[in-house]
């Protein structure tokens, strides 16, 4: 696993480099930089799997500096500083990330997980996904989002988005017109990417989009009938909730 670290503080590089060391997970550091322009000929030029690149750089942002390399066929962990909204943008674009100050634990599980996908290349739809929310940070709700599938990253209208089902550290996405993608994210990851978009957790293992709600009914412990048919489980406490906010759905 072959990567190069590229921030414009020094000190940054070499504590990311000191801690990838420790790691001891294989990962060889062929190259550290900080200034984006002078590393631009390094990236176009050397083979090399992952880059680790802060976002908010003076003279060539993040952002910038792979306009200027696309095509490229490294992947991408950002890194920046802790922003809500910059988090939110992640999480919707389905992007690798790391908060600074970068703890160990994290470092590690980023790198596991970028171990364990099939496709290691950043998906240019998703740096759109990203450029677009994170620079024009907002609390309303986006319109789209990208869901990590064996195959890559699908992009989906969120409200398509029907209902999601846990399935250990995996999440069943149903969406409209009878499809379904399996993603390798969990429930809890999938409800904090759509926190703003009106989702409601029924159960542990269930999140559903109530547009597509069409009946809260009580009997047999109560479940929820939602419009693709499914009988989706929910707890008292929310089903008391929701009949309180939604008006005018027949109960049973």
């Amino acid at each position: 696993m072959k990567v190069i670290l590229l921030d414009d503080e020094k000190l940054a590089t070499e504590l990311l480099a000191l801690k990838l060391r420790k790691l001891g997970m294989g990962v060889e550091i062929i190259a550290q930089f900080n200034q984006p322009e002078v590393a631009l000929e390094t990236l176009r030029t050397t083979p090399f799997d992952l880059l680790f690149l802060d976002i908010e750089m003076p003279r060539l942002n993040g952002f910038d500096l792979l306009a200027q390399l696309d095509p490229f066929s490294f992947d991408v962990i950002f890194t920046t500083a802790y922003d809500q909204y910059a988090i939110r943008a992640f999480r919707y674009s389905a992007l690798s990330y790391l908060l600074k100050p970068i703890r160990e634990d994290e470092l590690r599980e980023v790198i596991v997980r970028w171990q364990q996908r099939s496709v290691r290349q950043l998906h240019q739809a998703q740096l759109s996904l990203l450029r677009e929310q994170y620079q024009t940070p907002t609390t309303a709700p986006r319109s789209r989002i990208a869901l990590p599938t064996n195959e890559g990253h699908a992009i989906v209208e969120i409200a398509d988005i029907v209902r999601c089902m846990a399935d250990a550290s995996y999440t069943h996405i149903y969406l409209t017109n009878n499809r379904t993608l399996l993603i390798c994210r969990t429930l809890k990851e999938v409800e904090q990417a759509l926190d703003t978009s009106g989702f409601v957790r029924t159960h542990h293992s269930h999140l559903i989009n109530p547009a597509y709600l069409t009946k809260i009914v009580r009997q047999d412990g109560g479940y929820l009938l939602m419009a693709d048919g499914a009988q989706v489980p929910v707890t008292k406490l929310k089903r008391d909730w929701l009949l309180e906010q939604i008006g005018g759905i027949e109960r049973t």
